[in-house]
């Protein structure tokens, strides 16, 4: 009875096993306009598909998953650019923005990329296999100049513009610039998967978009973990603690008095 029992559970076991395998790997399908709430899937590798538009010239891209170069390649063409924003500088209210190309590398999941399309204004299928899925609700880059905070943000979900939080994005259609605009309420703001770019310290600001070109000045660059309660100084020195003064955490400017 015993063995007969064991038995059982070892085949019970399989069996669930192998579900739990099964629900893995069957295809997840994501939304590009309204966002898909994915933390139940952190961690998890998958197969993903996702519906996603895109207009000849630049775009912006933010997803929970990776995509190797091939992938890319396969979604919006050999000629694709994918670049990711890697300086800025400062001068008066105008702001450089200074994107590095990272096409060799593939996707990262949630990490906000320009990508450039060469073909025709559609809606392309995105697909990645044999993915990790990681759950983001505020993925960022975080950027500092001469008291200007500048964060590239990625949407997780469907985001409305308003009137008291700035910001800016690309007017995708017939965009050959990489031009970022301030976003007005009157507009859909950003769907799920694009990108947009937020500014403290400077008013009014004007934004140059270089593909290619490193800043001619230092400059001083944090990522923004915003999962985590890193803490850094405004010359993107990590600190233990909120110190006296101005602080960085979480993509936001906390200052100590």
């Amino acid at each position: 009875m015993k063995g007969i029992l064991k038995k059982m559970a070892v085949v019970a076991g399989c069996f669930a096993f192998s579900a739990a395998m099964m629900a893995q790997s069957k295809t997840l399908y994501l939304s590009s306009v309204e966002g898909t709430n994915v933390s139940q899937y952190d961690g998890q590798t998958r197969n993903v598909s996702m519906s996603r538009s895109v207009f000849n010239g630049w775009n912006t891209l933010c997803v929970p998953f990776s995509m190797t170069t091939e992938e890319l390649n396969a979604t919006f063409g050999a000629g694709c650019k994918l670049e990711t924003l890697s300086a800025i500088t400062k001068e008066g209210n105008v702001i450089d923005l200074y994107f590095t190309d990272v096409k060799s590398e593939g996707v990262k999941a949630n990490t906000p990329y320009l990508l450039h399309y060469t073909g025709e204004t559609k809606t392309v299928k995105m697909v990645a296999n044999e993915t990790t899925i990681e759950a983001n609700d505020a993925p960022a880059l975080l950027f500092i100049a001469d008291n200007a905070f500048v964060q590239f943000n990625g949407a997780a979900k469907h985001i409305e513009a308003n009137e008291q939080d700035a910001m800016y994005g690309i007017y995708v259609k017939d965009n050959a610039e990489a031009a970022f605009s301030l976003v007005t309420p009157e507009t859909s703001g950003f769907y799920a998967t694009r990108c947009f770019i937020t500014v403290d310290g400077v008013k009014n600001p004007t934004f140059k978009a270089h593909h290619g070109a490193a800043p001619v000045t230092a400059i001083n660059a944090v990522k923004a973990e915003n999962a985590s309660d890193n803490v850094y100084n405004v010359n993107g020195v990590r600190q233990n603690s909120l110190q006296k003064g101005v602080n960085i955490t979480k993509g936001q400017k906390v200052i100590v008095k």
